[in-house]
């Protein structure tokens, strides 16, 4: 049992490095040009707003979890979650929105840009918990920190080859987890501990050929415009 735990929090703290958002490095980009007071004000309503958005993920995906097909819902997530950290960390971070006016819309423009991390990092949270409430708000007290860490030399370590494909395969590791958890599964004669065994290889090795081919894809596409 204490094994488990020290290898969901090892899941956990290298998870939570390699999804940490730059919701907090594009909220001071995005209100650097604002006056003093404006921009502390923005800062400070935007950093909660990215902590709201994350907490209200986890709660979601907790009370969720026992549905039928949340499981499947997760896995798919954290495919995508895969093939979106590895996007992100051969382009870097996103552009701050510019083209909106008011700090309102700024902080939700900013809050929109960031949702896709902040929900596939408390789903990979909620993963690597195996079930465990007081493990996955762990997982989301490690990730606050990291808001403000989204280009910190750690972060960019783990995104770059080849700790970013152990960060692909632990998330389809994870991905196979969720979709051998899922209620749903209870229905049908599959024994659980054979998808238990089998579910977690195949979806590292999903993850890992969808990240291979949409890089590569994404290579041949740019071939014409080099020339």
């Amino acid at each position: 049992m204490e094994l488990d735990l020290t290898i969901a929090a090892i899941e956990m703290v290298w998870l939570t490095l390699m999804l940490a958002g730059d919701g907090g490095m594009t909220l001071a980009l995005a209100t650097r040009a604002l006056p003093e007071r404006r921009r502390r004000l923005g800062v400070n309503l935007g950093g909660l707003l990215l902590m709201a958005m994350r907490a209200a993920s986890l709660a979601a995906a907790l009370a969720c979890a026992p549905l039928p097909g949340f499981g499947f819902f997760c896995a798919a997530a954290l495919i995508f979650a895969a093939w979106l950290t590895a996007r992100r960390g051969e382009a870097g971070p996103p552009p701050p929105p510019t083209s909106v006016s008011g700090l309102g819309a700024l902080l939700l423009a900013v809050a929109a840009q960031d949702a896709p991390v902040a929900l596939t990092n408390m789903l990979a949270a909620q993963a690597a918990a195996q079930g465990s409430h007081p493990l996955a708000w762990l997982g989301l007290a490690l990730s606050l920190p990291m808001l403000a860490l989204g280009a910190s030399p750690v972060v960019s370590l783990l995104r770059r080859p080849p700790l970013i494909w152990v960060g692909v395969l632990l998330l389809g590791w994870l991905a196979g987890r969720s979709a051998a958890a899922d209620s749903a599964l209870a229905l049908t004669a599959m024994p659980p501990e054979l998808m238990g065994d089998l579910a977690p290889p195949i979806g590292a090795t999903l993850a890992l050929l969808v990240v291979y081919i949409a890089q590569r894809r994404e290579k041949f596409q740019r071939l014409p415009e080099e020339d």
